[in-house]
């Protein structure tokens, strides 16, 4: 029996968690992305647009999660910080992005539109 190799089978799944995401919650329309690992302090993932470019000149946008929560938090929480990202990728390329990292109407619409946050009465 192999030993599954930890890098490939961590971004297989989270490519396959993406593609999976993108094609329930997004209708398939979110554009590939590279998913990085990152160890931000206080920070669960983020994303940021345009932030690679391929030796052909192709730019991408990434999504950064933070490992050291992996072990804290459950998958499903891990997953939903991925598709939290995931809306900021939307918004990025469908919507209208507020300054910065801001969390617009805009923005919270989507996670509600998605499930991820609740309507406030």
């Amino acid at each position: 029996m192999t030993t599954p190799l930890p890098t490939q089978q961590t971004y297989t799944e989270l490519q396959q968690a993406y593609s999976q995401f993108n094609r329930a919650l997004f209708q398939d329309a979110l554009p590939p992305c590279l998913i990085t690992l990152q160890r931000h302090k206080k920070t669960l993932g983020y994303f940021s647009p345009d932030r690679f470019v391929n030796r052909s000149g192709t730019r991408t946008d990434e999504i950064a999660l933070n490992p050291a929560y992996f072990a804290t938090r459950s998958i499903k929480e891990v997953l939903s910080t991925l598709v939290h990202e995931m809306c900021h990728g939307w918004q990025q390329h469908f919507g209208k992005p507020g300054r910065g990292r801001y969390h617009n109407k805009e923005w919270a619409h989507k996670m509600e539109s998605i499930g991820l946050l609740r309507k406030r009465p």
